[in-house]
């Protein structure tokens, strides 16, 4: 754990000693021990068999929660829902406390109202069912489940899971886009964002139950994306293609020429040169990524700064274009509201009117949940989850998902090849650089049922990929065997797939 982050946590701890707390570092846990803590040490005295385990944590004993930002629904962690309930130690009351605890936590401190609070007292409690779901806490707890958590039993399995690196990352097809970051309180900026289309990704490992994403950063804030961008007016949607922007530019907006009272950061490389009116488009169309890049450079890495709120937004952010495309408009904070609204671009809270995609862009990315879980699978604890993915820049992507997608890569080539037979012989340069691509699709697929994924891979990008890739410089390269570009961007389309699948495979 960072020292920085480390010195936040005693901090925080010296305001919040009278929570009735279970806090220890453990993996993937953004758990810690408050000082003066006693309840940790209870627990391991009683349960020693779970020293360092999952249950060893605050989760054992409180809960997260969420309250209502604007629109948005904030979703917290046991840790930050505390300090929220709390004031950071402000507001320690016994009421404020209460509202942090789980069933189970609730137990342990009831059962022994007068001074208790002991290993006796969970030990008290052993045969109880504190969450009402047809097992004991004794069980729960030696079978490594929740027993505040009625969700969360012996009877279920964990869902299934993959951890993706950074080099992972780097190896699948990539997307790099230009667009407005619109925030409500915060600057607004155009920036040029590099990583993965998200769509590709899901697409590629998705069961066909899942119907939509949900982001966690290791605060235990939170996202719904769903699949469908007709589901939620006020969400973004994971799958399909964003409409195209335009380019807003006025100096009174620009920070660098009006400093004091100007909102918005034109200094990204990617917007020199671009004029006011200019569209903003994407070869590869506009698209929720899960960016690594931000005008060439890694994200910064997140940490929790003193007031436990977090900066950075590294690693990895999930980044959703606009959906209402418009101007950068003033913060929300903008003072002097009559001299405001006479102003270019005055602050909208509507996001039908003003777009504030920023807000929705989920920094310090950790973890991404495919919904729903599938049936007899049990959450892993997404809202105390992530620093040591952080730390080690990966993210873990669980739930309705094929951790191993073989089938979804064999339908994919096979979906390839077909479509590559069935279109006109005028979309190729001639007939047979048609049959060619046919064959080289077709001695990958022997390649992948020999596991060689990693030459596979390199078949596909070199014999397959550079065949069809002059869309994306608007005109067709001489190396192209596909010299229509529409063809090209439909058949790259597919491609991005069955690359993920092998870069997964192979990983």
């Amino acid at each position: 754990m960072k020292k920085k982050r480390w010195n936040l946590f005693v901090l925080s701890a010296v305001l919040i000693v009278v929570s009735f707390t279970l806090f220890t570092g453990i993996q993937i846990y953004a758990a810690y021990n408050h000082e003066g803590d006693k309840d940790s040490a209870n627990f391991r005295e009683a349960y020693p068999n779970q020293v360092g385990a999952k249950l060893d944590s605050c989760t054992l004993c409180h809960r997260g929660g969420s309250y209502k930002s604007g629109k948005k629904t904030v979703t917290l962690g046991s840790c930050q829902w505390c300090h929220y309930k709390t004031s950071y130690g402000a507001e320690s009351s016994e009421a404020n406390l209460l509202e942090t605890l789980n069933s189970y936590g609730l137990a342990y401190k009831n059962k022994w109202p007068t001074g208790g609070r002991t290993a006796a007292a969970l030990l008290a409690i052993a045969g109880d069912d504190s969450d009402n779901d047809g097992y004991s806490n004794e069980q729960e707890i030696n079978a490594g489940a929740y027993p505040g958590d009625a969700t969360d039993d012996p009877s279920k399995i964990p869902a299934p899971s993959r951890v993706l690196s950074l080099p992972e990352l780097e190896k699948m097809a990539q997307h790099t886009q230009f667009l407005l970051m619109n925030a409500s309180k915060s600057d607004d900026s155009y920036t040029e964002y590099k990583g993965i289309a998200l769509e590709a990704l899901i697409r590629t490992i998705m069961l066909d139950s899942a119907t939509g994403i949900t982001v966690y950063a290791p605060d235990g804030f939170a996202t719904y994306h769903p699949f469908d961008p007709s589901t939620d007016s006020n969400t973004y949607h994971v799958l399909g293609i964003y409409p195209q922007g335009t380019f807003y530019y006025d100096k009174q907006a620009d920070m660098a020429t009006n400093p004091s009272t100007g909102w918005c950061n034109y200094s990204s490389p990617s917007a020199a040169g671009r004029e006011n009116g200019e569209a903003i488009s994407n070869p590869d169309d506009l698209k929720m990524m899960l960016a690594f890049k931000r005008d060439g450079e890694y994200l910064t890495t997140g940490e929790l700064n003193l007031s436990n709120k977090l900066d950075g937004e590294g690693p990895y952010r999930v980044v959703p274009p606009q959906k209402t495309p418009g101007p950068p408009d003033q913060r929300s904070t903008a003072v002097n509201a009559t001299a405001r609204d006479a102003w270019i671009w005055p602050y909208n809270e509507n996001n039908a009117i003003n777009d504030h995609n920023a807000g929705f862009s989920s920094r310090t990315v950790t973890m991404i949940k495919v919904e729903p879980l599938p049936p007899g699978t049990t959450d892993i604890d997404t809202l105390e989850a992530g620093w040591p993915y952080v730390d080690g820049k990966k993210v873990i992507v669980y739930g309705a998902i094929d951790p191993r997608p073989l089938n979804r890569l064999y339908t994919n080539l096979d979906l390839l090849i077909n479509t590559i037979k069935a279109k006109k012989a005028t979309a190729f340069k001639n007939k047979s650089s048609q049959l060619a691509l046919v064959n080289k699709l077709q001695a990958i697929k022997k390649q992948v049922a020999k596991k060689a994924y990693s030459g596979a891979l390199t078949a596909l990008k070199q014999d397959v990929v550079e065949k069809m890739d002059g869309y994306l410089s608007g005109g067709v390269d001489a190396n192209d065997w596909v010299t229509d570009l529409k063809v090209q961007k439909q058949l790259c389309g597919n491609i991005q797939n069955i690359w993920i699948a092998l870069v997964i495979l192979g990983g």
